[in-house]
């Protein structure tokens, strides 16, 4: 005779649930390479790149000269952030090779869905790195500032869920914000720059805007990892360094401290024993204020090698004398000055191994 005779289905049901179901306390970060496939990780900008995001020029750029689809309805080169009509064979000639050029690192290359919308005016998602960006593990949808880029969070989001990758928030309501600012320091360490580079406009709601869009992704963030010193900068102008497209390696980044806000470079110096390597002008180019920057390092692919459009030559001779191995690619229509762009905007972190240890 069953020992469970005599008991209704609910009392068999929970009894069933009590022994053979209890819950089970365990960390997402631990299941994601037995549930998710692979370890969805980014949070650094110099461990080793394992995966990128791409976007393969396509039929939107065929619209470049007709009337925007957003007020005021423009059909200048101006209306459509470009400074030269594009040619679209040369757009994807360039295209392919970075996309050549990463796997040739061994570095797993993700395309981006191509744009949905009709007539397609996605002319500026080439820049991958400004629509999605990573949590401590897992990727943010960010939200576009402006009509040109909104709409890019769409298909953005589906190629990550389609490649398994977890989309851990995204930015609502009213928030806004783009990649271009926000960047690892290091893996406990996070800026989430306000307002830059766009300060074009004095209008307090915008402003506000930005700042909600910013703080959402912190949240996320310290609800990962509450060990996270996320730092929202102010930003206000060009002051805010932008580091994380300066960095050769762990805390060490070639730029002059005297650009960085001086909270933010007491909080490097004092907290990451940061490493400025300052460069000589001849490596540097010249900033809209007339101050020196960089050289930018491009991708870091891993620790002191990083890749960079080719026609800075002088730069890539001073990086390679300081022990940085560079690699260089032709993308010219992609990236400034022709575009509006950098090849690190082009390229968004979706894998990365952990930093070394210092």
């Amino acid at each position: 005779m069953s020992s469970d005779s005599g008991k209704s289905p609910a009392e068999k049901l929970r009894e069933m649930y009590h022994t053979w179901h209890p819950q089970v306390l365990s960390d997402f970060d631990d299941e994601m390479p037995k549930y998710w496939g692979r370890r969805w990780k980014a949070n650094t900008t110099i461990g080793k790149l394992r995966m990128v995001l791409v976007h393969r020029p396509g039929k939107e750029f065929l619209t470049v000269g007709k009337p925007t689809p957003w007020p005021p309805h423009g059909d200048s080169l101006d209306a459509w952030r470009m400074s030269f009509k594009p040619d679209l064979d040369e757009l994807v000639e360039h295209h392919e090779n970075m996309v050549k050029a990463y796997k040739d690192e061994g570095i797993e290359v993700l395309v981006r869905k191509p744009d949905p919308y009709d007539p397609p005016y996605q002319v500026k998602a080439i820049y991958t790195d400004d629509v999605c960006h990573a949590a401590v593990y897992g990727q943010l949808i960010l939200r576009m500032y402006d009509q040109i880029r909104k709409g890019e969070e769409v298909p953005t989001y589906q190629t990550l869920a389609e490649a398994g990758c977890p989309v851990v928030g995204m930015i609502v309501g009213n928030g806004m914000a783009e990649g271009g600012p926000i960047g690892w320091l290091d893996e406990k360490h996070l800026l989430i720059g306000v307002h830059y580079p766009r300060a074009n406009t004095q209008e307090p709601g915008v402003w506000r805007a930005n700042e909600w869009g910013h703080e959402q992704y912190a949240r996320i963030v310290k609800a990962q990892d509450p060990e996270v010193d996320v730092r929202i900068c102010p930003g206000y102008g060009s002051r805010l360094g932008v580091t994380h497209y300066r960095m050769i390696d762990r805390h060490t980044s070639v730029q002059d401290p005297k650009r960085i806000d001086p909270l933010l470079l007491n909080l490097m110096k004092s907290e990451m024993d940061w490493n400025f390597i300052v460069p000589p002008d001849e490596a540097c180019t010249t900033g809209p204020q007339g101050q020196k920057i960089g050289p930018g390092t491009g991708v870091v692919l891993e620790p002191m090698k990083v890749l960079v459009p080719t026609g800075t030559p002088k730069a890539t001779k001073w990086l390679e004398s300081i022990g940085v191995e560079v690699v260089e690619v032709e993308c010219s229509s992609l990236v400034r000055p022709r575009n509006s762009g950098s090849i690190h905007c082009c390229a968004g972190s979706i894998i990365r191994d952990p930093e070394p240890a210092d």
